[in-house]
């Protein structure tokens, strides 16, 4: 039987602070999911990267980017997304769980 798969396989990997330790390991992982994804589940990893709201044009850009690889690229997009989350969440959060987080 197949392993069923997680609605998001990035979702949790970011934790919810804005001081990171280690970004450049953390591109790295990422780095390592993404390039796994696009060789073996292209779309799981559109699905996962639409439920993160990244930005189409910016994935767009990243695949035909000459400065960096694609799929370091779409890691970077997923971490600026997570980060840039993390900072709405602070500035307009109530400080109260919402019934779906």
């Amino acid at each position: 039987m197949e392993e069923e798969k997680s609605p998001s396989l990035f979702a949790n990997l970011l934790p919810e602070s804005e001081s990171i330790l280690d970004e450049p390991a953390l591109l790295d992982l990422f780095t390592t999911r993404v390039e796994e994804m696009m060789r073996d589940d292209l779309d799981l990893l559109l699905s996962s990267l639409y439920r993160l709201d990244v930005e189409e044009y910016k994935i767009q850009e990243a695949l035909r980017s000459a400065d960096m690889p694609p799929a370091r690229g779409i890691a970077k997009l997923i971490i600026d997304r997570q980060k840039e989350k993390i900072r709405t969440r602070k500035e307009y959060g109530t400080g109260k769980k919402s019934w779906w987080e």
